[in-house]
């Protein structure tokens, strides 16, 4: 049976876990489009929760309807976080299924490096599915699904003015539960 919602699979990126520390925080819904491009954000910490949420966005949008076009992946991340978002909709495809609904994402920055020479922000979600459905190709609700929180840490980096993510580790179901405050 095809894992809970593929897009969150922690087999495409269980061994990548980026750094400690802690700061800012918030509570995101996914939408089909983000506010603003990342590009045009001036704070660094905004803008790669602004990347961070772009890549859910197009990674949900290609869950309602996988059409096996892995390319407009390449624009939002690259090394790992590009094979998880391509292997996640290739899973879809190969188990004919889609889905529909929203995550709602509860994103802290973790960590950041800012210098002139290097701009990479490590965040940490605690991403609950709950409002999201898998289903299958006769259009019913796949049984056996599990939706809730679970931990997702990322690193999204400015590269060549363009920012995009590059680490994708997703935790399993019940690994974090969001702060009473956000």
């Amino acid at each position: 049976m095809f894992a809970t919602l593929v897009l969150l699979a922690a087999a495409a990126c269980s061994e990548s876990s980026p750094d400690d520390a802690a700061s800012s925080a918030d509570e995101t819904p996914s939408t089909a489009t983000a506010p603003l491009p990342p590009e045009t954000i001036n704070d660094p910490e905004a803008a790669a929760i602004a990347a961070y949420t772009r890549y859910w966005d197009t990674l949900m949008s290609a869950f309602a309807d996988p059409d096996g076009d892995l390319s407009e992946y390449e624009a939002i991340a690259e090394g790992q976080a590009l094979e998880h978002a391509q292997a996640t909709e290739e899973g879809w495809i190969a188990e004919g299924v889609h889905g529909g609904g929203a995550i709602v994402h509860h994103v802290e920055v973790k960590e950041s490096l800012l210098t002139d020479e290097v701009q990479q922000v490590v965040l940490v979600d605690c991403a609950d599915t709950t409002g999201t459905q898998v289903f299958g190709a006769d259009g019913e609700p796949v049984e056996g699904e599990v939706y809730g929180y679970r931990e997702i840490q990322s690193r999204v980096e400015l590269l060549d003015g363009f920012w995009i993510v590059t680490v994708m580790a997703v935790q399993e179901i019940g690994s974090c539960t969001p702060d009473d405050d956000s």
